[in-house]
């Protein structure tokens, strides 16, 4: 895990945990349900940012370098059976948020055979593609 998201997760970890033991004691004390609601919601939000930050490392890191040995396809596929019950981590396509991935600049060089543009549409050489 990279050092700066390590730290980060960490500490969010810490304050979520003591946040729970606070809501814990909540529940013992019988306080008001809404009261206790809005508490897990705040715990339930530093877990889903500690989740982002997992992401962001994961692309950063293992993601990225998979996808510069050719191993792309088998660990996108394993991330997103990752994600498939995790809507946090996903905008409304069911597609990673734009704001969870690296910087261009940490993916490394795009390989020649993708030219530069890997997303544009190929030509076309069949009989349909004439008009």
């Amino acid at each position: 895990m990279l050092p700066e998201y390590k730290k980060e997760a960490a500490l969010r970890l810490k304050v979520a945990a003591g946040h729970l033991e606070g809501v814990r004691r909540m529940v013992d004390e019988d306080q008001y349900c809404v009261d206790l609601m809005k508490q897990l919601s705040a715990v339930q939000g530093t877990l889903q940012r500690v989740q982002q930050i997992l992401l962001r490392n994961h692309l950063s890191s293992c993601v990225s370098t998979a996808i510069q040995n050719g191993m792309g396809e088998g660990i996108i596929d394993e991330l997103m059976g990752a994600l498939k019950y995790d809507t946090s981590l996903i905008d409304g396509r069911g597609t990673i948020g734009t704001d969870l991935l690296p910087a261009p600049e940490t993916l490394g060089p795009v390989p020649a055979s993708l030219g530069t543009n890997c997303c544009a549409p190929t030509a076309r050489t069949d009989a349909s593609a004439s008009t």
